[in-house]
């Protein structure tokens, strides 16, 4: 049999390092594990097949394996031993962050996309992007908004959370808003991406016509109340740099 690794839900993972060197093995292997884990009584197999065993997929997909989800590194196979085994889903979310990045003069970072720049010079956004995989979120906004202004800033806390369904590659999408504050002044944008940059003050940012009204909440938000601040929690995790967790400073 294939060497497999059972998982407390009665289902088996059988590892990239556990396959045979052959592709005639493999066949023969993974029919003879089917008919054991099914006199087992397990309900799911998880294969795992590295990228460059691309010859393996068609004898995996012959013995009735469906695609989970694909790597750069490898490739992730289910097969149902029993009608409506459970298979949880893979990245049904991606998350964003966006900076509030508010100075002592009560002026706010904006940024113009150069998409933008025709169609819509009025629509002053956020600086923020996305979190590359293993990020936090207090260390993902700094980047983005260097990347993007060449502002230098100090993450401060949490403001807001907002949940969609309309993400890229059709998975819903979590955008976290940040407040931070600017350690240096000086814009120097990301040409590619980035139209213009400017300083506002919050008064002019919240009349203008070209914001909108969620972002218009937000900087209202992080003018009037703290936000929430980021807390390691003891004995909860044996590596706090693991995990993020935000809660109201008064707690």
């Amino acid at each position: 049999m294939l060497a497999a690794v059972r998982n407390k839900y009665d289902g088996v993972f059988v590892a990239s390092n556990a396959l045979p060197e052959s592709k005639e093995v493999f066949e023969r292997l993974l029919e003879e594990s089917i008919s054991e884990w099914c006199n087992q009584g397990i309900k799911l197999v998880w294969l795992q097949i590295p990228a460059q065993r691309c010859e393996l997929i068609q004898s995996a997909l012959n013995n009735g394996f469906e695609f989970h989800h694909c790597l750069a590194s490898e490739l992730m196979l289910t097969k149902r031993l029993i009608t409506n085994a459970y298979v949880p889903s893979f990245s049904t979310h991606t998350i964003g962050v966006g900076a509030v990045v508010l100075s002592d003069r009560q002026e706010i970072l904006t940024v113009l996309e150069r998409l933008d720049l025709v169609a819509r010079p009025q629509y002053y956004k956020l600086p923020g992007g996305m979190l590359e995989r293993g990020e936090h979120m207090s260390e993902g906004v700094v980047r983005e908004v260097y990347e993007e202004t060449g502002i230098q800033c100090e993450f401060q806390g949490l403001l807001s959370f907002r949940h969609h369904h309309r993400g890229q590659f059709g998975t819903s999408n979590i955008y976290a808003v940040c407040l931070l504050k600017p350690l240096t002044f000086d814009i120097c944008i990301d040409e590619v991406e980035i139209g213009k940059a400017m300083w506002i003050s919050v008064n002019q940012y919240l009349a203008s016509d070209g914001v909108g009204a969620y972002n218009k909440q937000v900087v209202s938000a992080a003018i009037s109340s703290k936000p929430m601040a980021s807390v390691k929690i003891d004995g909860y995790m044996d590596n706090p740099n693991d995990y993020e967790i935000y809660l109201p400073e008064n707690l």
